[in-house]
């Protein structure tokens, strides 16, 4: 253990010689900030949007202000707190001109970003603190030579480099199409953060002024400073995950809820038209007669526009009888029905249903969501290759249900579903959700197999009464 913490002793103060020379300070002003560009422009619409001109002009602007004013300032001490304060407002600044959005937003996106690091900075110096400690060697600080600026410099660049891939995994994050939503969250976090890092600033400065003196309090001050710095950091955090998963369940529930309400006014629609349907073919009888006269009169002028006025009255539906439940026959013709509209091939395998556990609402979300997206891969299909197999069985207590379609490759899956492939994506994957929260309430199974050419989803139900 001694051996390697000498040789990490070596290795960092080769990095803190390298690290006094002021183009490194330059570059490393502008790696932080090119990062933070870099987050932002993929998550705020207005920039995602712009072209790659107008980025690389924005960003070297960006870069090349907020990097010659926090230089000005932190060269002097790392600790300094007009130079954190006077980049964080270039930061703000910045970025509410370049993207025209709320100040708040802003704010709390610059806060949130500079806190974090500089905070992230303070809790590696704490880890390496504990492994000299540990090590009977001098004080870090000491063993550094008194070169904390330059300590501070190669642990920030440290920490960019590995911020990179998490900045990449945001930008590709669903989070910018609820961004708005939380520039209260954002604001707050970040205001937390910022005061954790002016607190501990001046706290810093004069304990590592004197710890290389050697005083035992001092030293273990410090220590304990870290400790309740660590502490806030996973508390703020913590916390600020919760409200994002809070946020987020809600909007799914609340999406869910919405999209039923509309397959259950979808239902009570195609149930309204079937009636209509049947009260017509009731008063056939009546038509029959009107027509007849009309006939025996010659009248063919009001025979034409009668007639007319009874086309226009049908909806077009056909007595779907398919596994004797009314809910789902109607579900399916009127799927058929769309599908073979589009030249869509379908084929539909159904057997007598003795019973269904579902309520006519779940009816209308499990087989409307299922059947909505097999038609829609397979209007990426040629349509003389589209085709859509259904197959409906019941055998003793259990319910099969096998769902088939022609696709024009392998879907993307992702850790909680398919990647969307429509043009608005902003809601998609919320109709498998449902299904699954269906199957799952009834303590059935769902699978997924897909292949170049097909997707099939199959779903079993047990102890159907």
């Amino acid at each position: 253990m001694l051996g390697r913490t000498t040789v990490m002793t070596g290795t960092m103060r080769e990095l803190i010689w390298i690290a006094g020379s002021l183009p490194v300070w330059i570059a490393l002003e502008l790696a932080e900030t090119g990062l933070y560009i870099y987050l932002v422009t993929g998550i705020l619409p207005d920039l995602r949007n712009t072209g790659r001109r107008e980025k690389l002009l924005c960003g070297v602007l960006f870069a090349v202000m907020a990097g010659m004013i926090c230089m000005k300032y932190r060269i002097g001490s790392v600790f300094s707190a007009q130079a954190f304060l006077y980049g964080l407002l270039v930061l703000i600044i910045g970025t509410w001109i370049a993207c025209r959005r709320n100040l708040l937003l802003s704010a709390g996106l610059a806060m949130t970003y500079s806190g974090f690091i500089m905070l992230l900075v303070y809790m590696a110096v704490f880890l390496l603190s504990l492994l000299y400690s540990g090590s009977g060697q001098p004080d870090i600080y000491v063993a550094m030579g008194g070169h904390v600026n330059e300590a501070f410099c190669v642990l920030r660049l440290v920490i960019l480099c590995l911020l990179i891939p998490v900045a990449r995994r945001i930008r590709r994050s669903d989070i910018r199409r609820q961004i708005d939503e939380y520039r209260m969250l954002l604001l707050i976090v970040g205001a937390v953060l910022c005061a954790l890092v002016l607190e501990y600033q001046n706290f810093l400065e004069y304990g590592f002024t004197y710890s290389s003196a050697g005083i035992p309090a001092v030293t273990s001050a410090l220590r304990n400073s870290f400790l309740g710095l660590l502490t806030s950091v996973i508390l703020a955090a913590a916390a600020g995950m919760l409200f994002f998963k809070n946020r987020n369940i809600r909007r799914e529930n609340d999406l869910l809820l919405m999209k039923e309400e509309m397959e259950q006014q979808k239902y009570k629609e195609l149930s309204a038209a079937v009636e209509k349907n049947r009260e017509l073919v009731h008063d056939a009888k009546n038509h029959y007669l009107v027509i007849r006269e009309y006939i025996r009169k010659e009248d063919y002028k009001s025979l034409d526009g009668y007639v007319d006025g009874l086309q226009q009255d049908f909806a077009r539906a056909d007595a779907w009888v398919y596994t004797g439940n009314p809910v789902l026959d109607l579900i399916l013709g009127q799927k058929r029905m769309t599908a073979q509209s589009q030249g869509f091939s379908f084929k539909l395998q159904a057997s007598p249903l003795s019973g269904l556990p579902f309520s006519d609402r779940e009816i209308c979300s499990l087989f409307g969501n299922l059947l909505d997206n097999a038609i829609e891969a397979c209007g990426r299909v040629r349509k003389r290759d589209a085709e859509i197999l259904v197959k409906i069985e019941q055998q003793n207590q259990m319910l099969f249900i096998e769902i088939a379609n022609s696709t024009d490759g392998i879907p993307e899956r992702m850790d909680r579903g398919f990647r969307s492939r429509k043009k608005d994506p902003s809601r998609h994957g919320y109709g498998l959700k449902s299904v699954e929260r269906i199957v799952a309430d009834h303590d059935g199974v769902i699978d997924y197999n897909a292949d170049e050419r097909s997707f099939t989803v199959t779903v079993t139900f047990f102890d159907v009464e």
